[in-house]
């Protein structure tokens, strides 16, 4: 959806003079928009006025000492503020004003983004991503919340409360899209806070057509009631936002079409974090949605307020990015003269960004007819586009009828040129005649697209094959602060609740990075993802009003009333495993920042491909390990003889005086046990005779905590250690 807007951008401002009080260079595309949108609205409706005042939500960067008055002056609510960035509800007719204001030096605000969700569901009935273990038996995300931004949510669903159904979760919830606003002091929509207001709500305005939250909130939060489809942070609180993204536009007011964009999503992560500070706890908030970054300073704004909510105790973690699949970039070197691809797209118009350290020659080459030489091209040159100017050719050729818009500005991340480029067609790209975008010159370029705005290679001239994949991560994923997610894969042979089975990724290698989930570097030269986690063919809670076809694959009845559980592929859910995994992190160290989020996810995460140097821009540090990423925070990990990861074929539980080991089999030599205290001290040790699958063994222990215990055995599913709650 967002990729539709800058069209209209380039399109106005290439016909449109600057009014005399405004300075659109201090504003980003969406924003450039409003402007220009509320001057033509104005000439049709100068008669008859609306009363309803038009308004945006914007980032706006400002001289924090005139703040309040400038913003006061031109009518404007401020929402929230860090140093001298704010994000404000502005009215349409102040946005020139606004904008040539001396204090302000920036006005950003950008649409929200789409669901990090693969383009297909793959049904399944394999064993669940996270099974009920004693894995869980000392961390279980109490006393943490779990912020979660998404859409479709059923907030009745058994799943968000206790398993014993004593306890529900959801203590707040933000529905941004719901029509029930008056007396709302919220930018957009309505909140709702405590048991009895959230339970009263039901569900979020889209979940009609969405069901996308209640999985991944499942995920990261899930108690999974009576079924094996427990979320990985069972006992976290829970606070939830449903947001608008591409796909829930339609229930949108268009008079409140520019309130919705990534300054409003920002408020959605504050309000997340706000929730959990009344609470006096820590809070991880999850966001599986994102969109193509810009390269100039689009996000500068989004990316600065983002970087200040994060901080000790506040963790955001978003999704890589679905395009991995496609073919999305190309690069020419400063030593070679010319590369250049074909476009692919199904759509009436492509985006594409270009980057360069130098002049360029910017072609677009048309092969009518099934040429094998352009029989049309349009080309533009860096000295015939001047900085912060809108030029377009036009084609005719065969009926059909190509524009190429091209924008140029300078890059805020670095001193390259930034060229924005638009194609448009008089119908969708791919029923045209094959068109290749080439570039020529001495100087190094790189040129970006998106899974949408694809490239690839056309045996009809063999020069344009410069396409490859990667450097596709996602906004706001490939912002330093972010904890970005790609996804793995584990599950490939499955079955629905109908019995029926399906082979989704047949021939592929479990256990590795899916092609679908986006690569780096980042647009900013980052290496991104920071991790990946299980993201295909992951099982939890679906919404009641809306459940994909054939992706259902069990039912939890309470009375009447069913609740349906189903499967979902995608780096969005693979980011919800990574928050709950984070939220038992921060339950063990409520203060944990990203950055030693970061650090604990270079010690402890799991390396799949042996032969690349970690981290890279496919695994990040690698896929994470909840346990050994405990014991890395706890400060564990170096106890000489603790084993970094848990038994298989024994789970240890507290019992009254001691511990209680639940064995896979009996083993047939005696096994060691050792127990240590959180500060590394051993407090016990065992050599035990087992001589049943159930054995209780006492202990010296008076005081309440957390204690680690070492088997050892000469078998190997027995050898390993467990982290323990104990209450003498």
């Amino acid at each position: 959806m967002r990729h539709r807007f800058l069209l209209f951008v380039l399109v106005a401002l290439s016909t449109v003079c600057q009014a005399q009080k405004a300075d659109y260079g201090k504003m980003s595309g969406l924003v450039r928009q409003a402007a220009l949108d509320h001057r033509q609205h104005q000439r049709i409706h100068t008669r008859n006025a609306s009363t309803t005042e038009r308004c945006i939500t914007a980032f706006v960067r400002i001289d924090r000492s005139q703040t309040d008055d400038v913003l006061a002056l031109h009518r404007c609510r401020k929402l929230a503020q860090w140093g001298d960035i704010c994000i404000a509800e502005i009215p349409l007719s102040a946005l020139e004003r606004l904008s040539a204001e001396s204090s302000v030096s920036r006005i950003e605000a950008n649409r929200p983004g789409s669901l990090q969700m693969d383009t297909t569901t793959t049904i399944v009935n394999a064993l669940p991503v996270y099974e009920p273990s004693a894995g869980h038996q000392a961390y279980t995300g109490e006393g943490v919340v779990v912020g979660l931004v998404d859409v479709g949510f059923d907030l009745g669903h058994p799943n968000f409360y206790d398993a014993a159904l004593t306890h529900y979760r959801i203590g707040a919830f933000w529905d941004q899209l719901t029509k029930d606003t008056i007396g709302s002091q919220m930018v957009v929509g309505r909140d709702y806070i405590g048991y009895e207001t959230v339970r009263a709500v039901e569900h979020s305005t889209d979940a009609p057509t969405e069901t996308h939250g209640t999985h991944t909130l499942g995920i990261a939060a899930g108690s999974g009631f009576d079924t094996p489809y427990r979320g990985v942070a069972f006992d976290s609180d829970i606070c939830a936002v449903a947001n608008a993204v591409n796909s829930n536009i339609e229930y949108i007011d268009s008079a409140d079409y520019y309130k919705f964009s990534t300054a409003v999503d920002a408020l959605a992560f504050k309000y997340c974090f706000d929730y959990a500070d009344r609470q006096g706890k820590p809070c991880v908030a999850s966001f599986s949605e994102g969109y193509p970054p810009y390269l100039d300073e689009e996000d500068s704004l989004y990316a600065a307020v983002l970087d200040s909510l994060c901080g000790p105790g506040r963790i955001i973690v978003a999704a890589a990015g679905n395009g991995g699949v496609e073919k999305s970039y190309f690069e020419k070197l400063a030593e070679s003269w010319e590369a250049g691809a074909f476009v692919r797209c199904f759509q009436e118009n492509a985006q594409y960004k270009i980057k360069t350290d130098g002049a360029v020659r910017l072609l677009l080459y048309y092969y009518g007819g099934g040429a094998s030489e352009p029989t049309d091209t349009l080309a533009f040159e860096t000295a015939e586009v001047p900085i912060d100017t809108i030029l377009s050719k036009t084609l005719l050729c065969d009926g059909d009828t190509i524009k190429f818009f091209v924008y140029r500005d300078l890059s805020r991340f670095d001193t390259d040129d930034i060229w924005q480029i638009l194609i448009q067609g008089n119908q969708t790209l791919n029923k045209l005649a094959p068109m290749a975008l080439v570039v020529e010159g001495l100087s190094r370029v790189e040129v970006y697209g998106s899974s949408i705005y694809a490239f690839t290679d056309n045996a009809i001239d063999s020069r344009w094959i410069a396409a490859q994949r990667g450097r596709d991560v996602y906004a706001p994923g490939c912002f330093p602060r972010i904890i970005c997610v790609g996804a793995t894969a584990h599950r490939l042979s499955v079955k629905n609740e109908q019995g029926k089975v399906v082979t989704g990724y047949a021939g592929k290698d479990a256990g590795t990075v899916w092609e679908y989930s986006s690569t780096g570097p980042s647009i900013n030269g980052l290496t991104k993802p920071d991790v990946v986690a299980p993201g295909t063919n992951v099982i939890s809670s679906f919404n009641r009003l809306y459940q994909p076809e054939n992706s259902v694959v069990a039912y939890s009845s309470i009375g009447d009333e069913r609740y349906p559980w189903g499967v979902m592929t995608g780096t969005s859910m693979a980011t919800p495993v990574v928050a709950g995994i984070i939220a038992l992190w921060l339950q063990a160290k409520p203060d944990l920042t990203p950055e030693e989020v970061k650090e604990v996810l270079s010690r402890s995460c799991r390396q799949l491909d042996t032969s690349l140097n970690y981290p890279n821009n496919f695994y990040g540090y690698g896929e994470i390990d909840a346990y050994r990423g405990l014991l890395e925070v706890l400060g564990l990990s170096g106890i000489e003889g603790l084993s970094l990861q848990q038994p298989a074929g024994v789970q240890v539980y507290p019992a009254e005086g001691g511990l209680r080991l639940l064995l896979s089999q009996i083993p047939t030599e005696p096994i060691q046990m050792k127990v240590y205290t959180l500060s590394g001290t051993s407090i016990c040790s065992k050599q035990l005779t087992i001589d049943s699958l159930e054995t209780l063994v006492s202990l010296p222990i008076s005081a309440s905590g957390i204690y680690a215990v070492q088997i050892e055995s000469i078998s190997h599913k027995l050898k390993g250690s467990q982290l323990v709650r104990l209450n003498p």
